[in-house]
Formats: C-alpha cells, sequence, structure tokens
C-alpha cells in the first residue's frame, strides 16, 4: 500500500511540475466555480496506544513498571479507500482561491495482543490486548493554487473528523485478574495536503491529491478486578494519524 502512496504522489508532483511546458501550447483554462470529485487511492493509517497503571493496589510497583513498556505501542495498516469531494474555486488572474468538502473510507482496524510473565512473581503471567478503529474520515480544507494553461497545483488545508474507537483488556493467571476498557468517541485534527488537476476539457479533469492528517486522542479507565486484592485502575489512550494518497475524475458546474 505505501507504494501506492509513492506513486500517486509522484503523479501530483508530475502535475505541478510539468505546467509550464504545457502552458506555452495551450490557452488559460478558468476553474472557477463549483465542482464534484470522486477518487480512489490508498491510506495508511498509524496509532500510538498506551496502557499504564494508574492507582496499583491489586499491582505493585514492579507491575507498573512492566505493564507500562508492555502498553507502548505502534499500531500500523495500510487500506485501499475511495471517497467524494464537492467543492468551490475562484481564479483571479492565475491565483487560484477555494474551500473543498470531501469524505474517504478509512477501514484502519488493528489490534496488539502482548503477553509477558510477571516480575514480580515468576510462574504468573498477564495478557494485554488493545484494539484501535476508524471506519471513515471527513474532512473541510481551503485550498491554495496556481492555474497554468491546462494545469492547476495547489496546496489545501482544514479540519478533519472521525469516529475513534479503543478497546483494551487485560487478563492474568495470578488471581484471576481482569480489566476492560471500551470507547468510542468523535475526534478532529489538521490535516495538510497538496495536489494537481490537468483540464481535459472544459468540465472534466484529473486530479491527484497526497494529504497527511493528524487526529486528537481518545481516553478510557478500566477498573481491575481479581479474586484477591481486587481493585486499582489502568489508564489507556490512543491517536491515529493517517496519510492518504487519491488520484480522481472532477466535474466542474458550468
Amino acid at each position: 500500500m505505501k507504494n501506492a502512496h509513492i506513486h500517486a504522489t509522484a503523479f501530483a508532483l508530475a502535475l505541478c511540475a510539468g505546467g509550464s511546458t504545457w502552458a506555452q501550447t495551450t490557452p488559460h483554462r478558468d476553474w472557477s466555480g463549483f465542482h464534484a470529485s470522486g477518487f480512489l487511492g490508498a491510506t495508511h493509517g498509524q496509532s500510538d496506544a498506551r496502557t499504564v497503571t494508574g492507582r496499583l493496589q491489586y499491582f505493585v510497583d514492579e507491575d507498573a513498571v512492566q505493564i507500562a513498556r508492555a502498553g507502548d505501542n505502534k499500531l500500523g495498516q495500510s487500506n485501499v479507500s475511495g471517497g467524494l469531494a464537492f467543492g468551490w474555486n475562484k481564479q483571479l488572474d492565475q491565483l487560484l482561491v477555494g474551500v473543498e468538502a470531501s469524505a474517504n473510507s478509512l477501514s484502519f482496524d488493528k489490534e496488539k495482543v502482548r503477553g509477558e510473565v510477571y516480575d514480580s512473581a515468576p510462574g504468573t503471567s498477564f495478557t494485554l490486548r488493545q484494539s484501535v478503529r476508524a471506519n471513515w474520515m471527513s474532512a473541510l480544507r481551503l485550498r491554495l493554487g496556481w492555474a497554468q494553461g491546462n494545469w492547476l497545483a495547489y496546496v489545501s488545508g482544514g479540519v478533519a473528523h472521525t469516529k475513534l474507537k479503543l478497546n483494551v483488556t487485560l487478563t492474568d493467571n495470578a488471581f484471576d485478574g481482569f480489566s476492560q476498557a471500551s470507547t468510542s468517541e468523535s475526534v478532529t485534527g489538521p490535516t495538510l495536503g497538496f495536489g494537481g488537476e490537468y483540464a481535459l476539457d472544459s468540465k472534466w479533469s484529473i486530479r491527484a491529491d497526497y494529504h497527511r492528517t493528524r487526529f486528537g486522542s481518545v481516553n478510557a479507565v478500566s477498573d481491575v478486578t481479581s479474586t484477591n486484592n481486587s481493585g486499582g485502575t489502568l489508564l489507556h489512550k490512543a491517536n491515529l494519524t493517517v496519510d492518504s494518497a487519491f488520484v480522481g475524475l472532477n466535474y466542474r458546474f458550468r
């Protein structure tokens, strides 16, 4: 999937770099007005998932250090993605300003399982399972571009939104220790990128885009139960960063 990012990004750079050559033989296009796009490409998501002890009680200090180490994980996944975008542009000579709203699939669903023997109690062990999910994302971006001939190159920036789900379970065979947390929250974050378009005629164009989006974090707290000395808490946190690369077809309403 990472190769898809590279290919789409290279295509966007080619769109930007080729403008000066084509502009010598083609008239300027007017990119003003409303437009709609469909696009297909790939996303690569990465989540930093962390679990640490809060109130000890069931655990001892040595367990807290070990759980913090086992609970510090990076979860990464690449997926094919597709979506739609709608926007409006205003062209002022060769300068273009615009706004665009988009939505696309993510299909991020990654799990990490760590099992370790307790340093404080040899012969007993625990298993920590962390799962992070996000099915889709939406974004609202401003665009600033430069039009030349049939070519348009632009940078974009704005805010993105998704629903991030975190599930964590800890079990052990010491005293049947058990702790489970589950949360699903809407998170937002900044999104930045660049892209380019090539006009096929007065209405249709092909486009390529790359974006990086950093979403906020979700947090959860879970109690610890056991057959002996129940009590204590675990603290959980996860975020999500998404790199997206797309190619698509754009229609300008006239």
